[in-house]
C-alpha cells in the first residue's frame, strides 16, 4: 500500500470513528527518506520537542517508550488526531532543510497553515516540481514517534499557542504542541464506554465544551489548562493514576478530511 493509499485508508477510519464511534483500524505510515524537493519555509529547530520527551520518567528515553506495550494504546488515541503535510502525486511529503544540518518532513496541526504552505510551495518551486503537489492527513502518533526521532517536525497552530501563553507571532516551528482541556469535564469513551477527559488541540472549541456542560448543569465556567503533547503522553505513560485521555480533532481537519475522502472517490 502506497502512502497515497494510506492516506485514503487514515482518512476513511478517522471519518468512521468520529461519526459513527467505531475503533479505527490505521496504517502505520512512513515518511520519505529521500530529499524530494527543496526548503520553502524558514527554518528553526525543533529539538525542543525530543528534549521534553528526554523527561518521561519511565521509560527513560523516548525509544525505550515507543519499543513499550504502554505506548501502543497511547499511539492508538494519539493516531486519531490527523496532522496534514504538503506532499508530491506518489504521496511522498516535501522534505526541508532544518539549520542547514538535515532535511525533514513538516507536519502541521492546522490544516490551514498546511494550506497556505502549499500554496507557498507551488510558488516558489519550478513548475515541474510543483506539479501534483498537494496535502495528506498523516496519523499523529505516527508524526509524533518521527518527531522524536528527529525525522519530523510537527508544527503547532499559531492560534493555539497564543492561547496557551505563546507571545504573538512566535515562529512555531520547534514549539510544542499545546492540548487543552476542562479537568471538570467528563464524558464516556465511544470505545469503552468508561470515563474520559477530553483533549482538545483548539482552545476555542474547549471553551464551547465547558459553556455547553455549564449550560446542561448549571454553575460557573470551569477553568481551561493547557498541557503539552509531550506532557500528555508523560502522564499516561508513566503514572497509573492518570485520566484516560479522549483526543478531539479540530473540526476544520474533520472537514477537510471529508472534503478529501469526496474527490478522491
Amino acid at each position: 500500500m502506497n502512502m497515497i493509499d494510506s492516506a485514503n485508508y487514515f482518512a476513511r477510519s478517522l471519518v468512521a470513528l468520529l461519526l459513527l464511534a467505531l475503533p479505527p483500524n490505521l496504517v502505520a505510515f512512513q515518511a520519505a527518506s529521500q530529499r524530494i524537493l527543496p526548503s520553502t519555509a524558514a527554518a528553526a529547530s525543533p529539538q525542543s520537542a525530543r528534549q521534553s520527551l528526554l523527561l518521561l520518567a519511565s521509560p527513560s528515553t523516548p525509544e525505550e517508550m515507543f519499543a513499550s506495550q504502554g505506548w501502543k494504546p497511547i499511539r492508538a488515541e494519539l493516531d486519531t488526531l490527523p496532522v496534514f503535510c504538503v506532499a508530491n502525486e506518489k504521496g511522498q511529503p516535501l522534505q526541508y532543510n532544518v539549520n542547514d544540518e538535515t532535511t525533514m518532513p513538516f507536519f502541521y496541526c492546522d490544516v490551514k497553515a498546511a494550506q497556505e504552505e502549499l500554496v507557498k510551495a507551488k510558488a516558489d518551486l519550478p513548475a515541474d516540481k510543483s506539479l501534483g503537489l498537494g496535502i495528506i492527513p498523516f496519523p499523529l502518533g505516527n508524526a509524533f514517534e518521527l518527531m522524536a526521532s528527529n525525522q519530523a517536525a510537527v508544527i503547532p497552530s499559531a492560534d493555539s499557542l497564543e492561547a496557551a501563553g505563546a507571545p504573538k507571532g512566535v515562529n512555531p516551528l520547534g514549539q510544542q504542541i499545546p492540548l487543552f482541556c476542562c479537568m471538570d469535564i467528563m464524558q464516556e469513551s465511544p470505545n469503552t464506554g468508561k470515563p474520559v477527559l477530553p483533549i482538545f488541540m483548539v482552545h476555542k472549541e474547549a471553551k464551547e465544551a465547558m459553556e455547553q456542560a455549564v449550560a446542561v448543569d448549571g454553575g460557573e465556567g470551569f477553568e481551561i489548562v493547557s498541557l503539552s503533547l509531550p506532557r500528555a503522553v508523560e502522564m499516561l505513560a508513566s503514572n497509573e493514576d492518570a485520566p484516560s485521555f479522549h483526543f478531539l480533532p479540530p473540526r476544520d481537519s474533520i472537514d477537510y478530511i471529508q472534503n478529501y475522502l469526496e474527490n478522491t472517490k
